[in-house]
């Protein structure tokens, strides 16, 4: 199991990079427009795609699919196909654990995240300790979408919560894409490191829910 995961982390890695590279080749070379168009509707299809598997399968890491999708769609474009990938994908999650328990945990999530799924569970009965859930798990939104479909939340308040949390993350980073050529390397840390004081925040939130149900 660890090896096949190993094997789909490397295969993700190069298919990430190679696109990354792509993008950047196409915007230096003036022929970015030219070049989407030749694709129709399949280029923004597969960033879709991507993007959704991301979080189907949690191990993939989705973050570069942002920027590449904001340097080769623009910024509403890109904005729209990853805010549609990513609550596509959270729904499907969210189905999956629903649907078939905790069995596909560790398939999709991987084995290493299934305790830290379990033990969320329990501290999201309610739309308020959602709220928090999704502040402490923002840069990894798929294994609350896989706790959550195990809870009793709601889809729609899962879908609708979810979906405000996404669309400041993806505005962010779509944005840096679309300034990939002018905007100097030291920036793109600026959006990662307020992502990680949003988690730590939530996650001191959930913490103190968690001690409290373990008091209970």
């Amino acid at each position: 199991m660890v090896r096949r995961e190993k094997i789909i982390e490397v295969i993700w890695f190069v298919i990430v990079i190679v696109l990354f590279i792509i993008s950047i080749k196409m915007i230096r070379s003036g022929e970015l427009q030219s070049q989407i168009a030749s694709f129709g509707i399949w280029a923004p299809l597969i960033i879709f795609f991507l993007k959704s598997s991301t979080l189907i399968v949690a191990p993939l890491g989705g973050t570069p699919l942002y920027i590449i999708s904001g340097a080769l769609f623009g910024g509403i474009k890109g904005l729209v196909i990853c805010f549609a990938g990513d609550i596509f994908g959270s729904s499907v999650c969210f189905f999956l654990s629903r649907r078939y328990g905790a069995k596909v945990l560790n398939f999709f999530a991987g084995p290493q995240n299934v305790e830290k799924v379990l033990n969320t569970v329990n501290i999201i009965s309610t739309t308020k300790s959602f709220i928090k859930a999704r502040l402490g798990f923002v840069s990894m939104p798929e294994l609350l979408s896989y706790a959550a479909g195990l809870s009793c939340i709601n889809f729609w308040t899962f879908s609708f919560i979810n979906a405000l949390f996404y669309l400041p993350v993806d505005f962010g980073l779509v944005f840096l894409g679309t300034r990939l050529a002018e905007i100097g390397a030291k920036y793109y840390l600026l959006l990662p490191v307020l992502i990680s004081l949003v988690a730590l925040s939530g996650f001191l939130m959930l913490y103190k829910d968690y001690q409290k149900s373990e008091e209970v």
